[in-house]
């Protein structure tokens, strides 16, 4: 065998590891590119490197070609561990790219696992919950990674208090809207909604609008109605006292990815948007 081919060996096997990586995510649209999975790749491919010409040896005739292929393997071992370890030249978009695959395996384990026990089953449901929502907001946040914000919506600083203190208050930080179950939209708007948007083909909608443009979303535990205007394929506004969800869609940005983003606002100051899917004709 020559070095020729003991390299294409080395590169072929890297390319493949990296692709593997991905193989157990839950859906093909949240394959995104991540550094960490290309240095954990080459780290791989370095060990592989050592390994191999640690058996093969003997094979190939040149000494000092083969001592250089095993302190090269090794350097580029220590070299993507380090890189992996230290995420130095991870920025933010870098960040959510990487975590994207990274939280849709948590979604298809979760969805998957023959869980039998109903604390763990709730445990998992709140799991993809989370996860769907956190990526529908990493696209929407990587869409939107060249605008520059000062300052975001922070918790008060805690206060001592009682249980029933702590009980009535709402953490707005972290208040989003969750998933409408069904049969939750018809106490509100009389129907499933013509138009819905959803944060991912598999999860409920966050957002149902009526014909006519009365609108629901489900907040903290309650059904609060919108108002506005009548749903079409471009999106539109709806209101509540104190809230607004804006939904519009992406025209020429639309992919298998994503066709729409919604944004949730606060009069408290807290703004979330969402990169999901806007359907109408339900």
């Amino acid at each position: 065998m020559t070095y020729g081919r003991f390299f294409a060996m080395i590169a072929t096997s890297t390319l493949v590891m990296f692709v593997l990586m991905y193989l157990n995510t839950y859906a093909w649209e949240h394959v995104f590119f991540s550094e960490t999975r290309t240095y954990m790749a080459m780290l791989m491919g370095g060990t592989m490197a050592v390994i191999m010409m640690g058996f093969m040896f003997a094979m190939y005739p040149k000494r000092g070609a083969n001592v250089a292929i095993l302190v090269g393997g090794a350097i580029v071992f220590g070299l993507s561990l380090w890189l992996v370890r230290s995420q130095i030249t991870v920025s933010g978009t870098s960040y959510m790219r990487a975590m994207i695959p990274h939280h849709s395996i948590a979604v298809m384990t979760s969805e998957r696992a023959n869980i039998t026990d109903p604390r763990v089953r709730k445990l998992a449901d709140e799991i993809i919950a989370a996860q769907r929502r956190e990526i529908a907001e990493m696209r929407y946040l990587i869409a939107h990674d060249d605008e520059q914000v000062e300052e975001i919506y922070e918790s008060p600083i805690p206060m001592p208090g009682t249980v029933e203190d702590a009980l009535s208050r709402v953490d707005i930080a972290g208040l989003d809207p969750a998933p409408l179950q069904p049969g939750e939209a018809d106490t509100i708007i009389g129907g499933p909604g013509s138009c819905v948007f959803q944060r991912s083909p598999e999860s409920g909608p966050i957002l149902a609008v009526s014909t006519t443009g009365s609108a629901v979303m489900h907040l903290n535990g309650v059904l609060v109605p919108l108002e506005g205007p009548a749903p079409g394929p471009a999106g539109g506004a709806w209101e509540a006292e104190g809230a607004a969800m804006r939904v519009a869609a992406l025209g020429d940005e639309a992919d298998w990815r994503s066709d729409a983003e919604l944004v949730f606002q606060l009069e408290e100051g807290l703004t979330v948007g969402y990169r999901g899917f806007w359907n109408c004709g339900a």
